[in-house]
């Protein structure tokens, strides 16, 4: 058996779900699924990344034509991406009550990193390539990865809002995060829950883009995750924040691009309960930095 076949995660066997053609250029990907910690990824993944994450994939012409960061960073004040970084903004101040340094990783151009700032509170990016370059044309603070040795133990916040998904090897990307945290700091992530989808994986969203989006989870395999790379995972046990997360999501899904007074008089608070319903977003863990 080979490596291909093993769980990134927690290295036992996997099987093969099937096969996705991909966004860029119609090649096969191969989906696969591990029944012992229920973390689903794309075996045979793209390495190329100058190649997929470039101007055309950050200005939503890419891998995932629902994106389009170079729009919101050039119309902070219009778009709909202000929905979702009020809610991050507010689940902040819910899990770090008396603020702190907080950091986004993988942060695109920045747009939430801006919205921090402007709300007062010390916010920093990291992100590589070439959104990273675009956002600090924006005055937007971003770490370059070459950077990062240097911030270890310095934040009490960091957030990596739709990352994880990107990653092929997420407990890497977990480790560098705990390194970065002070002990009781806390990771907030954002990714879609595999669990609603355990039976129809590949109908679901995320597993369309299979270019850029290669590793699914369920809860219990991102708390699992952590876990291992030295977190206590927790679970929300409210909407608040996410009914904004929510909305954007919504609207995003909706190619509605930016922010009306139509979409601000709806029922979110109603209409959010009813996705979290039936797409469990809230449902993802947090994580609490603990002592080695």
């Amino acid at each position: 058996m080979n490596s291909g076949h093993i769980c990134p995660v927690c290295s036992n066997p996997t099987s093969l779900l099937g096969s996705k053609v991909g966004v860029l250029d119609q090649r096969e990907f191969l989906i696969r699924h591990c029944d012992s910690c229920r973390f689903s990824y794309v075996e045979n993944y793209r390495t190329d990344f100058e190649n997929i994450y470039n101007e055309e994939y950050y200005c939503g012409s890419g891998a995932d034509p629902m994106v389009d960061y170079a729009y919101e960073i050039q119309n902070t004040s219009k778009t709909i991406r202000n929905y979702e970084w009020k809610g991050i903004q507010t689940l902040f101040n819910e899990l770090c009550p008396n603020g702190g340094r907080w950091l986004d990783y993988g942060c695109g151009t920045g747009g939430v990193v801006r919205y921090a700032i402007n709300a007062g509170i010390d916010a920093t990016g990291f992100e590589e390539g070439w959104a990273s370059d675009l956002g600090r044309s924006f005055d937007v603070p971003i770490l370059h990865s070459s950077e990062l040795d240097n911030y270890a133990g310095s934040f009490d916040f960091i957030s990596a809002i739709e990352v994880l998904e990107h990653i092929p090897r997420p407990l890497d990307a977990l480790l560098k995060m705990r390194k970065l945290l002070k002990e009781g700091g806390i990771l907030f992530i954002t990714t879609g829950n595999a669990r609603p989808w355990r039976c129809k994986l590949l109908d679901w969203g995320y597993t369309k883009c299979p270019d850029v989006h290669v590793s699914f989870y369920e809860p219990d395999t991102l708390a699992r995750c952590m876990t291992m790379a030295g977190f206590l995972p927790q679970e929300l046990r409210s909407l608040n924040g996410f009914v904004d997360i929510i909305k954007y999501k919504v609207c995003k899904t909706l190619r509605i691009k930016n922010q009306s007074k139509l979409i601000d008089i709806l029922p979110w608070f109603f209409i959010g309960k009813c996705v979290d319903a039936r797409y469990k977003v809230s449902k993802q863990p947090y994580g609490i930095a603990i002592d080695d």
